[in-house]
């Protein structure tokens, strides 16, 4: 069974933009290869600075065999009275390599039509992916692509070499004026310049003797050991913060080294340090056993040990710089309070047709303060918030975070600390940002929780009131990702486990004070109706994005939300509670029942029943045990409520066989629709179980 391996050279990639890409080209390449119909045996991608890489172990040699049917022309069309062939069957028949006496005659759900049977031919493994790899190439996407040359390709950096190798031949096929090849390149410092690879067996070997270790997990794990035995030997530990995947993407052939800098730095806040040497240098700042930065950093160079005591002295003058700019800002900034920046937000625009930043603090002020009012925060927690309100965009206004506007939020903390602001005041400023990207934490605060929510529901309505909705991959104000920040600030709030960290906050409550404060402003431009609607729409989607994606079920969480979304912490807990349900064996026999009273109730408005009225001992039978399960329902959690339902089951099936709802008699069929009503509302705490997909998920 061959190897086949497709290298695609490019410049030099951001290390965010692989692990997407990576993903797309494993899924990608599996899901061409079945279409090309070659069985393989283990697909691999592999990233480096300069390259991706896909290898398929055990690919078949050649296609599998394949017949597809291909339907023709009506029989009546094809054949004549007689049964002799007309011009149309012998034109289909040609057309497919076929005489008309192989056509064959099958009924259809419109009539009788000829089909021909049609033999792909086997092609060797080599012929046929050729043609598909310009496609799968092209078809992978990325944060942001470029063009380069005259040509109109389009990729993450510009394609530079192609190697494709099907163990010791070229599988060729050209993208723009490149042609596939047999030629790579090793390390750009160590071992430039182009080589041949004889056999694709060889590649990773080929690689590793021109200095380049293809699989980016084996990086990962040798940096990951040079910084733990680096941080060993000072008794530090390492501030990751996900720099040891990226390091892993921005290097070929890791080393590493300490380097220092004057304990005078220290005296910065923290924020900044860990910013400068993290995300600016790409250094892993070391701090001591109590969490405490020290004055060192542990570096990584791509390449080997030679001079690398010169490298480190470059890496610590480099930081110096960074850290006497640092420096001069801070002791600026703190020349001005924070308060005091306030009305210099007015020359900061937030967009166009919403004003200034200013504005948007105004907003923010109200809709914290209508939030701080639905969840009753006590008046003095009430005024922090608003003071926290009032001081959270300042420090757009400061040098330090014009430098580094990564710092947002964070250096508005150190500020308001600095200018004599209580700390739930300056808590609350630096979570307000968070979550800052997918995976981050929820702020942990109340008052940061509150005031997270108020911006980003101010962002989220007011873009949507003036038509700024994302399209396609252009989301230019983040609004997905505060939106998914709105989601994940609700979810942790109603799972936390201090009772009094816990908010239950409406969404319609949110969304409608983010338009109060919007049309306080200036008019709207949108109907308001609308704009609640889109808004709505838009969190439901990302609600329901995160809940695929953390592998429930598409049925089960459509299921979830269509009983409701205005608690979205309550809807997360329905579609985790269903997913630890559907897995029973009673579970599907349960939502077979409950969606016979649930379509039963279709359009119906809903009232309460008169059990006078009852005149079928299964009608006595099912209320009785309603009332039952009602009372075992008031304190059951949401996985425990099943329980009850199950064991209506047999009383609704009993009422569905010895009772006809739809009666002649009015006030009968009245009050047996509304039975069902009564039911089913008690079921829809849990889910709207008419779509659950009602067969074996196996």
């Amino acid at each position: 069974m061959p190897r086949f391996v497709l290298e695609i050279g490019v410049e030099e990639i951001p290390p965010r933009f692989f692990p997407p890409a990576l993903a797309q080209l494993r899924a990608d390449a599996a899901s061409m290869l079945e279409r090309a119909r070659l069985s393989v045996g283990e697909i691999e991608v592999y990233g480096a600075p300069r390259r991706l890489v896909l290898i398929a172990e055990d690919l078949a040699a050649t296609q599998a065999p394949a017949v597809r049917e291909e339907r023709g022309p009506p029989a009546r069309a094809a054949f004549d009275s007689e049964g002799n062939p007309t011009r149309a069957a012998e034109g289909f028949a040609r057309r497919h390599g076929l005489t008309p006496s192989d056509l064959v005659v099958r009924k259809t759900d419109q009539g009788e039509y000829v089909f021909a049977e049609v033999h792909e031919p086997e092609a060797p493994a080599a012929q046929a992916l050729a043609p598909l790899l310009p496609a799968l190439i092209f078809g992978l996407s990325f944060p942001k692509s470029m063009r380069w040359g005259a040509g109109a390709l389009r990729f993450g950096r510009p394609i530079r070499w192609l190697l494709a190798l099907l163990d010791d031949r070229v599988v060729s096929f050209s993208l723009g004026d490149l042609t596939s090849g047999r030629l790579t390149r090793g390390h750009p410092a160590l071992a430039g310049g182009l080589f041949p690879v004889d056999h694709a067996a060889h590649y990773e070997p080929a690689l590793r003797a021109r200095f380049v270790i293809a699989d980016p997990a084996e990086r990962r794990a040798l940096i990951e050991q040079a910084v733990r035995s680096i941080s060993a030997q000072h008794r530090a530990r390492a501030v990751d913060g996900g720099l040891l995947d990226e390091t892993a993407f921005l290097v070929e052939w890791p080393s590493a080294a300490c380097g220092r800098f004057d304990p005078a730095f220290l005296s910065l806040p923290r924020p900044v340090l860990v910013e400068e040497m993290q995300h600016v240098q790409s250094y892993f700042p070391l701090e001591d056993q109590k969490g405490d930065l020290l004055p060192r950093f542990i570096a990584v160079r791509d390449g080997g040990d030679d001079h690398l005591d010169r490298i480190l002295a470059g890496w610590e003058s480099v930081l110096r710089a960074k850290l006497i700019d640092a420096s001069y800002f801070y002791q600026q900034d703190l020349k001005r309070p924070l308060a005091d920046r306030v009305d210099a937000l007015q020359g900061v625009i937030f967009q166009e047709s919403l004003g200034s930043m200013f504005d948007k603090v105004e907003r923010v002020r109200q809709v914290a303060a209508a939030l701080a009012h639905s969840v009753g925060l006590p008046p003095e927690r009430a005024a922090d918030l608003d003071r926290a309100a009032l001081l959270c965009k300042a420090d757009l206004t400061t040098a330090m975070v014009a430098e580094l506007s990564s710092l947002q939020g964070l250096m508005g903390r150190e500020y308001a600390l600095a200018s004599g602001e209580n700390s739930a005041v300056a808590d609350a400023i630096g979570e307000h940002y968070r979550p800052r990207f997918a995976g981050d934490d929820a702020p942990h605060t109340t008052l940061g929780r509150l005031l997270a929510l108020a911006d980003k529901a101010d962002t989220i309505v007011s873009c949507f009131s003036v038509g700024l909705l994302p399209t396609g991959s252009a989301d230019p104000y983040g609004l997905r990702r505060e939106a998914n920040g709105v989601v994940t600030i609700l979810v942790a709030s109603g799972e936390d486990r201090d009772p009094s960290a816990r908010l239950t906050v409406s969404l319609s409550h949110i969304i409608r004070s983010a338009l109060d404060a919007l049309s306080a402003q200036s008019p709207l431009q949108r109907a308001r109706d609308e704009v609640t609607k889109d808004v709505t729409a838009f969190l439901r989607q990302r609600l329901a994005t995160s809940l695929r994606d953390d592998g429930i079920r598409y049925d089960l969480v459509e299921a979830a939300l269509g009983v409701g979304l205005d608690d979205i912490g309550l809807a997360w807990q329905r579609a985790r509670a269903l997913e630890r349900l559907q897995g029973r064996s009673d579970f599907l026999p349960t939502v077979i029942a409950t969606t016979r009273v649930s379509n039963i109730v279709k359009g119906y408005l809903g009232s309460q029943p008169d059990p006078s009225l009852f005149s079928e001992e299964a009608e006595r039978v099912l209320w009785q045990a309603y009332q039952e399960v009602l009372q075992q329902a008031e304190t059951a959690d949401l996985v425990a409520l099943f329980d009850p339902f199950a064991r209506l089951r047999a009383p609704i099936d009993r009422y569905f066989d010895d009772v006809l709802v739809m009666a002649e008699d009015e006030r009968l069929r009245e009050n047996r629709l509304a039975t069902c009503w009564t039911i089913n509302q008690l079921f829809r705490r849990l889910a709207d179980f008419t779509l659950v997909v009602q067969a074996d998920q196996g």
